[in-house]
């Protein structure tokens, strides 16, 4: 049942409001002044409150920044006798969801009242969406994860460009589309881009669109994801891979609000926040010179650390589960189950590819297992060393010391396998960028294997 306060100084009118919303199914309250407003709102939460724009003791409009206060702040309606109509509409300007004049019938009375709690019921909807759009992938209850949340709370109404850092695999684009889901750009577009995947014309090009003719291929013209985000948010993950070259046109987008695209002589406005992502130390870019400093504090405005999985350990029996289901699901068999021997052995591994191993884990245990429950054996790691990383130092034999070259093919291809050859999610898992896997690739020779 809806609770409803009336505020007016006259008799009439709030036993009018009393009986005809009382007999609408509504609890009703009445007083007659301000200050027995005031005095109502601090003893109990109303849904919607009528308040008359004159009072005896204080002026309705001013009064509505007392009555919009808390978390959930009511619905206000306001009284208003046509003279009065200028300072009602003043008064919506200030956060009065509506006003009703007088004299004002009974059916009146009613449909206003209903669309205003029926427009409150719509916007808590809204949110309970919005809120599982933005957090539905963070998965986790643990203290870091609780505290990551209440600063994304913080920081997601804001425009405020944040600088997103954290090992591989823990997650750093679920924290940007958190961002961009709890704040206000929400119904826009969230624009991901990887820096590290594309280099030179091709990410500027990306970027910041090109013109038609711009260069060899560029056969029509090219928005770019700066202008495709507009009135949303950019996120720019791996942004420590960044071309040096290409540096200085993004700290004019970010300082100016400008882009120019490839082969063009204008500059175009646009509106994006710009979240970035990185899991290399910026600061140290900066230092060796890879990094323009500049740069780096226009985009670390704010700073978000998200935990490292094995700083999180009491977060691995929920994920796990979930990946679990998960991947029964896109496999199209029944739930698989976990031993509790088996969330205990996860629980104990290190997972320096943090949340991204273990879900890779997870999907291969739930491909191969032959029934419904995944025991240790399932989820042990496929090198026989579930313990502790693997290190390399197992290939030495006799006198023979394996060169780093050596160490690194090794661990690239125990990589590749762990990943299914998939060569994104084993970039992601060795902490480097996609380029660099592929050169990597070509110069041990394993392209062809």
């Amino acid at each position: 049942m809806s609770s409803i306060l009336v505020v007016d100084d006259e008799r009439g009118i709030r036993l009018l409001c009393s009986e005809v919303l009382g007999r609408a199914g509504y609890e009703v309250e009445t007083v007659d002044s301000a200050a027995g407003a005031l005095a109502a709102v601090q003893r109990k939460r109303f849904d919607l409150i009528l308040c008359d724009i004159n009072l005896p003791d204080q002026d309705g409009v001013s009064l509505l920044p007392r009555l919009l206060t808390g978390e959930q702040p009511p619905a206000v309606l306001l009284i208003t006798a046509y003279p009065s109509l200028d300072t009602a509409v003043r008064g919506m300007k200030l956060g009065a969801r509506d006003y009703i004049g007088k004299p004002f019938s009974p059916d009146e009375l009613r449909l206003v009242v209903r669309r205003a709690l029926d427009e409150d019921e719509l916007r808590r909807a809204h949110d309970q969406l919005t809120k599982k759009l933005a957090y539905g992938s963070m998965i986790g209850d643990s203290a870091p994860m609780q505290q990551l949340r209440a600063t994304i709370d913080k920081v997601a109404p804001s425009d405020a460009t944040v600088l997103i850092t954290g090992e591989s695999g823990t997650g750093k684009e679920l924290v940007a589309r958190a961002l961009h889901f709890a704040g206000k750009r929400a119904s826009r577009a969230f624009m991901p881009v990887n820096c590290g995947a594309l280099v030179g014309t091709l990410l500027d090009s990306e970027l910041f669109g090109h013109t038609r003719g711009a260069f060899t291929g560029a056969d029509t013209a090219k928005r770019g994801l700066f202008l495709a985000a507009d009135g949303g948010t950019l996120f720019l993950d791996e942004i420590g891979e960044l071309p040096l070259e290409l540096q200085p046109k993004l700290l004019r987008a970010l300082q100016d609000g400008e882009v120019k695209p490839v082969g063009g002589t204008t500059s175009l406005r646009v509106d994006a926040r710009v979240i970035a992502a990185t899991n290399r130390a910026l600061d140290e870019g900066v230092k060796h010179g890879s990094f323009r400093e500049d740069l780096f504090y226009r985009l670390a405005v704010i700073t978000l650390e998200v935990p490292a999985l094995r700083n999180r350990a009491g977060d691995i029996p929920l994920l796990a589960r979930h990946f679990a289901d998960q991947a029964a699901l896109r496999a199209e068999r029944s739930r698989v189950e976990l031993t509790d021997a088996a969330i205990a052995h996860l629980v104990g591994r290190p997972w320096p590819g943090n949340v991204r191993e273990l879900e890779n884990t997870i999907e291969r245990a739930v491909i191969l297992a032959s029934g419904s429950v995944l025991d240790v054996a399932d989820v042990a790691s496929p090198f026989g060393q579930p313990a502790t990383p693997t290190t390399g130092l197992n290939t030495i034999t006799g006198d023979h010391v394996p060169t780093l070259d050596e160490l690194e093919r090794t661990h690239i291809l125990r990589v590749l396998e762990l990943c299914d050859n998939q060569k994104t999610k084993a970039a992601a898992m060795l902490g480097i960028n996609r380029t660099t896997l592929w050169k990597k690739l070509r110069q041990y020779g394993i392209e062809s294997e």
